[in-house]
């Protein structure tokens, strides 16, 4: 167990002192080369999907089977580039901190490592089909279809993000990202002041309309990440925008939420203003269900033969599994190790839970495999 530990650790360190930020292709593509490598090592069979504004994807197969249990990661992360170079992978006793070492770049070793440990004993009636993007931290708008083609034609998905200790990823919120643009029209702030009509006044107000979608009871949040806007302090601003996110549970909070926004984009409060809207990205909520539920059920009995516990668990967080989720079929996440502070200097992953979410991964796989389902 201890070389198995240690070359988990060596992979890890590669794939983290490496750079993979979603906007930049030159790194990303770097990275996905050795990703590829590795699971080319591990026995698998790569296609390399080649993308022209985001890095190349990948797709790793092994199995003849018609039986597809599909395993998703992605290789980007939210760091720019140069990151890796200034806070590289460090251990710290328990403890490994790194950009991207938990979201998720950990998940992809757990995976990698749960494919070699059953790649040997797979079932005939099953193949395995890995796919990792490198623009999930974006939207996936670039991937999406390829999961959802994989998706339908799979029994069921397991992904590899990071966990909470004790826990699998059982329920996400749905996302809508998107860009509200106001216009106005330009004057001197002090000669013709009534003839400007302010568009970061308009945005002010269409910002706080937004906010107050916020329903903590239902669990909606709104985010206003960023609100740009006009030239210099004398002149009334012709032009403004942000850029906004809404998360949300419930599948028909989201319906209700489109139309809410419309609305607030057509109810102008500075007159000879108008808005538009352009959405980056959506996802879907990850709800359980009663197929969803049975997955867990066998996820649960694996922990329990492996001495563990595990518990089911929402998180606020978005995530490719609800696309797989869309199609149909079962889907659990939270296979990567555990840790805290996804996106941030304080990243880490628990070293100790690495080995346990390898095993768990790979039994999981092969219980699904062998009838589980």
């Amino acid at each position: 167990m201890r070389k198995c530990i240690d070359d988990v650790l060596k992979i890890l360190e590669e794939f983290v002192n490496m750079d993979s930020g979603s906007y930049d292709k030159r790194d990303t593509d770097k990275f996905t080369k050795i990703v590829e490598n590795e699971f080319k090592k591990a026995g698998m069979a790569v296609s390399r999907i080649t993308q022209k504004d985001v890095g190349d994807f990948l797709e790793c197969r092994v199995g003849q089977g018609d039986r597809q249990i599909l395993l998703l990661g992605h290789m980007d992360t939210v760091f720019s580039s140069g990151t890796a170079k200034i806070r590289s992978f460090i251990k710290k006793g328990d403890l490994i901190y790194g950009p991207g070492v938990l979201d998720m770049k950990g998940g992809i070793v757990v995976l990698l490592f749960a494919i070699k440990n059953i790649i040997n004993v797979l079932p005939k009636n099953t193949k395995l089909l890995v796919f990792l993007n490198t623009d999930e931290e974006i939207g996936s708008n670039y991937s999406k279809d390829y999961i959802l083609k994989n998706a339908r034609q799979s029994i069921a998905c397991l992904s590899f993000e990071s966990a909470k200790p004790g826990t699998l990823t059982t329920e996400r919120k749905g996302i809508i990202s998107f860009k509200m643009s106001v216009n106005g029209i330009s004057s001197h702030s002090g000669v013709n002041y009534n003839m400007g009509k302010s568009a970061i006044k308009e945005i002010a107000y269409k910002v706080c309309d937004l906010y107050n979608l916020v329903d903590i009871e239902k669990d909606i949040t709104v985010n206003v990440g960023t609100i740009n806007g006009g030239q210099k302090v004398n002149i009334i601003a012709d032009h403004a925008e942000a850029f906004i996110e809404i998360r949300y549970f419930n599948i028909g909070d989201g319906e209700s939420l489109k139309r809410k926004i419309k609305n607030i984009i057509n109810n102008n409060h500075v007159e000879g203003t108008w808005t538009n809207i352009e959405i980056i990205s959506e996802r879907m909520p990850l709800v359980s269900n009663e197929r969803c539920e049975k997955l867990f059920d066998i996820a649960e009995y694996t922990a329990e033969k492996l001495g563990k516990e595990i518990k089911p668990r929402k998180t606020g967080g978005g995530g490719d599994v609800s696309f797989a989720a869309m199609c149909g079929i079962p889907v659990i996440d939270g296979l990567g190790p555990e840790g805290e502070n996804s996106h941030t200097e304080k990243e880490f992953v628990n070293v100790d839970s690495i080995p346990f979410r390898i095993k768990l991964a790979s039994q999981i796989i092969l219980n699904i495999a062998n009838g589980g389902l």
